[in-house]
């Protein structure tokens, strides 16, 4: 069984998220805290697989304690930030900072067991601003709309000039989710399983924590 570990805001939706796994019965709830200043040294101790935690805390916020989760060549777990709107401005700075994924939750904890499970296989989703946010932030333009929704173009993994290692389908992907289409529909027009489309997804946001090295190096 897969262990998760919680970190909330408030008490109350500490309570609520741990009663929701509990009664979903397929994470284990193997820690929990409210704080940012503790909350580095008792992920390290309980080692959980995937960390689950509110983008804005009492004494912090979520990008900080990303920052505190990676020291050098110790593999931290899975981090999937809880916000209760997916346009929060907070939100690209954190997935920047190492955040995996996201899910929208106002404090119920009912979202979580599926936004849990779907980060653990290696899936996330993604909305239309931070699709944008991701094309400002790699430097690419918007794909021709009705180039991008080919079947061909899900599939064109010739990489793109100066930005390696990222795909013309990757700047497909992100024009067709900063266009407003839904994962579904992407994956309707690509013949590809919603699974394959969030898993490209979850690729582009790895991507995107590697990009301060990529430019230390390109500078170098």
């Amino acid at each position: 069984m897969p262990s998760a570990f919680l970190i909330r805001r408030t008490h109350q939706s500490l309570i609520r998220a741990g009663t929701v796994l509990a009664q979903e019965g397929h994470w284990q709830l193997c820690g929990q805290t409210e704080q940012v200043r503790e909350a580095a040294g008792q992920v390290h101790l309980h080692q959980p697989d995937v960390l689950a935690c509110d983008l804005r805390l009492v004494d912090g916020n979520a990008t900080r304690l990303l920052r505190e989760l990676q020291p050098e060549g110790e593999q931290r777990p899975k981090v999937l930030l809880l916000t209760p709107s997916a346009d929060d401005l907070l939100l690209f700075e954190a997935l920047r900072s190492g955040g995996d994924g996201y899910c929208v939750d106002a404090g119920s904890g009912a979202a979580l067991p599926a936004a849990l499970s779907q980060l653990h296989e290696g899936r996330a989703g993604m909305s239309p601003m931070i699709a944008r946010q991701m094309l400002a932030a790699f430097g690419l333009p918007r794909s021709n709309l009705q180039l991008a929704q080919c079947v061909a173009s899900g599939q064109d993994l010739a990489p793109l000039a100066g930005h390696e290692p990222l795909s013309l389908s990757d700047q497909h992907l992100l024009s067709l989710v900063a266009s407003g289409l839904l994962s579904e529909e992407i994956g309707q027009r690509w013949q590809l399983s919603l699974a394959d489309v969030e898993r490209r997804f979850a690729a582009l946001y790895h991507e995107l924590h590697l990009l301060p090295q990529r430019a230390v190096q390109h500078s170098a």
